[in-house]
C-alpha cells in the first residue's frame, strides 16, 4: 500500500483565489509599469510569448506577468488546526508594491489516502490549473517520492498538525517544504528531486 496525503480545497474557494491571482499579477504588472514605464508579460490577449507593455488590460486575466523562467512566486501555505486548516497565499515581491498575503479557511482537515499504487500527483500542482479550472475543487498532494521525503524527516501522521507545509508551484513542478512550528526546522521534501 502506498500513502498519500492532500488538502483539499472547494470551488467555491478555488474561485476566489484565482481572482485574487489575477488581482496580484495585475498589481504587480501595474508596480512594474509604474516604475520602469514597461512591464514584460509571458502572455497577452491569449497569445504567448514575450510581450512589452505600458498598460495593464482593463479585461481581468488577459495579461499574465513574466515572473522569470520558472515563475513559482506564490506560496501557498497551509496550517493545520484541531478542526480546520488555514491557507495563506503569499506574493514572494508582494513586499515591492504592498500586497498582503491571502488567508482563508478551508473547511477541512488534512486528507489521507491508501493507493495499491504509487502516484505522482504532486508534480501537477500547478497555478495554471487553479485559474483555467476555477470551477473545480483542487487538491495540493504530497505522494509518491514526495511522500517518502516526508516520512524520512520523522514526521508523522498523528503530528500532522504540528507542522506547516508550503507548495510553490512552478513551471517544472512544484517545491514542497515543510516546517516542523515548536523547532522552527525546515525539511525541502523536493530538494533532490529529479525534475
Amino acid at each position: 500500500m502506498y500513502e498519500s496525503l492532500h488538502f483539499h480545497i472547494p470551488a467555491s474557494k478555488v474561485n476566489d483565489i484565482a481572482e485574487w491571482i489575477l488581482l496580484s499579477d495585475e498589481a504587480y504588472m501595474q508596480s512594474e509599469i509604474n516604475k520602469r514605464g514597461v512591464t514584460t508579460a509571458i502572455k497577452y490577449q491569449g497569445k504567448v510569448g514575450f510581450h512589452r507593455i505600458n498598460e495593464v488590460p482593463k479585461e481581468r486575466g488577459m495579461a499574465t506577468p513574466y515572473y522569470g523562467t520558472f515563475g513559482g512566486v506564490y506560496n501557498f501555505i497551509f496550517n493545520v488546526e484541531e478542526d480546520d486548516t488555514l491557507l495563506r497565499i503569499r506574493h514572494s515581491l508582494g513586499n515591492q508594491f504592498k500586497l498582503k498575503p491571502y488567508e482563508i479557511t478551508l473547511g477541512s482537515q488534512i486528507q489521507f489516502e491508501s493507493h495499491t499504487e504509487a502516484s505522482n500527483h504532486w508534480f501537477s500542482n500547478r497555478l495554471e490549473t487553479i485559474i483555467e479550472e476555477r470551477q473545480h475543487d483542487y487538491r495540493f498532494f504530497i505522494d509518491g517520492e514526495i511522500y517518502t521525503n516526508l516520512l524520512a524527516t520523522g514526521w508523522q501522521k498523528e503530528q500532522a498538525h504540528e507542522y506547516q507545509y508550503k507548495f510553490i508551484p512552478t513551471t517544472v513542478g512544484c517545491r514542497i517544504i515543510i516546517r516542523h512550528i515548536a523547532s522552527a526546522e525546515i525539511f525541502d521534501l523536493t530538494e533532490n528531486i529529479e525534475w
